[in-house]
């Protein structure tokens, strides 16, 4: 069975993203900012990598009350 924890927190981050707007990721209009050489993280290459985390962060919660 497939777990629903991680798809929950990867959900619960980006929608935490599109509340808070970083200005890392988003510009003065609240809109995405796109791939050029002044925004080379954009929001297309942050959800691989906290979906990887949010997998990573079950894991380890798993293995520690599992002991």
């Amino acid at each position: 069975m497939f777990p629903i924890i991680p798809i929950l927190i990867y959900i619960f981050i980006i929608v935490l993203l599109f509340i808070i707007k970083p200005s890392l990721l988003f510009d003065n209009n609240g809109n995405m900012l796109t791939y050029n050489p002044k925004a080379m993280i954009t929001l297309d290459i942050i959800y691989p990598i906290i979906a990887l985390l949010s997998y990573y962060f079950y894991l380890i919660i798993k293995i520690i009350f599992n002991k």
